[in-house]
């Protein structure tokens, strides 16, 4: 599985992260050259690439973590103080989104995919410029229809997904 996965990801050496997001807790992002897509009759510009990762994972820089998985789950700054019962899955109010925010005004179109690294059981590292890195994890044994780790896709080609779950490597 790892050179499969080695060489379908090998594609995003060299192109630029663009962004990164969430939508609940499927955490995305965004690499190579901006193109326009028509979504649900809107057209939006958005990365030829997509990765989207349903697993554990983090973004460090040097000894640091950045931001992780768990952050989706853990109150933003503040919200504790609010009197507020905490809702994880509401946009802005977890620390992922706080912390992803402020990945995302320290990277800019330079920070680009150097390398990448896999191994056998779905794990994936892709190491970008100044110094971050992303590390994804799968940390489960189900091996179901549903355990889906991460997808990687090309938007521009309109290619299949490239799915990692823990029944292997699929093609949608």
């Amino acid at each position: 599985m790892r050179e499969a996965i080695k060489s379908k990801v090998d594609k995003l050496v060299g192109l630029s992260l663009r962004y990164a997001g969430r939508a609940s807790n499927l955490f995305w992002l965004g690499f190579g050259e901006k193109i326009l897509v028509t979504r649900r009759g809107e057209n939006e510009e958005l990365a030829e690439y997509a990765l989207h990762i349903q697993c554990s994972w983090r973004i460090v820089k040097g000894n640091k973590i950045l931001v992780a998985s768990r952050d989706f789950y853990s109150p933003r700054t503040g919200l504790e103080d609010e009197n507020e019962e905490f809702e994880w899955d509401i946009q802005g109010n977890n620390r992922f989104d706080e912390r992803i925010e402020s990945f995302i005004v320290g990277i800019n179109e330079h920070t680009i995919v150097e390398r990448v690294d896999s191994d056998e059981v779905g794990g994936l590292k892709i190491f970008l410029s100044q110094g971050y890195l992303l590390e994804v994890f799968p940390d489960t044994s189900e091996d179901d229809e549903y355990s889906e780790f991460w997808s990687l896709f090309n938007r521009k080609e309109d290619s299949p997904h490239f799915v990692v779950t823990g029944n292997g490597i699929e093609n949608e």
